[in-house]
């Protein structure tokens, strides 16, 4: 008797997610903003700019990170306020150094693909 009531509880689960199937929405036409945004996206130089911002950026991220994991040579003889001016001007210079380089790789690269890509 427990095994029909259990059937009919799975049953009746059953029967419940199939009638709330999401209905199908009709395709919709883009918006004046979306198709202008698509324009903007669509010029190179955008592209190119936005791509070395956003390489510049990363550069930063890498930067700090691989800038904390040096060590000085002197580090017996450096107190800890010399240590630590030390490695925020290493991770200063490794951040500057990486972020200008992965912009302008970030910016050559958008531009040449962009150009390929219109011709």
């Amino acid at each position: 008797m427990a095994d029909e009531s259990q059937k009919a509880v799975s049953n009746d689960s059953v029967n419940s997610k199939e009638v709330e199937k999401p209905q199908i929405q009709p395709l919709s036409l883009p918006t004046v903003e979306e198709i202008r945004g698509q324009d903007i996206w669509n010029n190179c130089a955008v592209r190119s700019v936005v791509s070395g911002v956003m390489g510049g950026g990363l550069g930063i991220a890498m930067g700090l990170f691989l800038g904390a994991l040096d060590n000085p040579m002197m580090q017996e003889q450096m107190t800890g306020k010399q240590q630590f001016i030390f490695q925020a001007k290493q991770m200063g210079r490794r951040s500057w150094s990486s972020a200008k380089a992965f912009a302008v790789m970030g910016f050559v690269f958008s531009a040449a693909e962009c150009v390929v890509e219109k011709v």
